[in-house]
């Protein structure tokens, strides 16, 4: 089965991978979305689930809060994934597809980094 998103890198960047993950799910280009962030193309983009959070509302997603994560295993649906130490990433669960911005290529079907907390997401209709 393909993957349901195109996978992006955020390579050479060691910072957007929060953007990047918004990439993903939306479509939009990196810099529409750092742009309803506030930031500015010159600015290093880190990200908190304050910002990714509101870019997503604002473009309709249905999204809930986010939820602690002992192990893959706690995140469900498909959701946006803050792992250790500090790093943005998509998991498809259902489809089992990790789309980790910080690698080269993607999707992968296994993870070794550590889920902290997720959120689940869904499109606007």
């Amino acid at each position: 089965m393909p993957p349901r998103f195109p996978f992006i890198t955020q390579q050479p960047r060691d910072d957007g991978c929060g953007v990047v993950v918004l990439q993903m799910l939306t479509g939009k280009s990196y810099d529409a979305l750092a742009g309803m962030i506030g930031w500015a193309p010159e600015d290093v983009h880190y990200s908190t689930w304050k910002e990714l959070t509101g870019v997503l509302s604002a473009l309709g997603w249905d999204i809930g809060e986010p939820r602690k994560a002992a192990g893959w295993s706690d995140v469900s649906g498909l959701s946006v994934v803050h792992v250790e130490p500090d790093h943005f990433m998509l998991y498809d669960a259902e489809n089992g597809d990790f789309y980790d911005p910080a690698q080269l290529s993607g999707p992968e079907r296994e993870s070794s980094l550590v889920p902290m907390s997720y959120l689940t997401v869904r499109p606007p209709e």
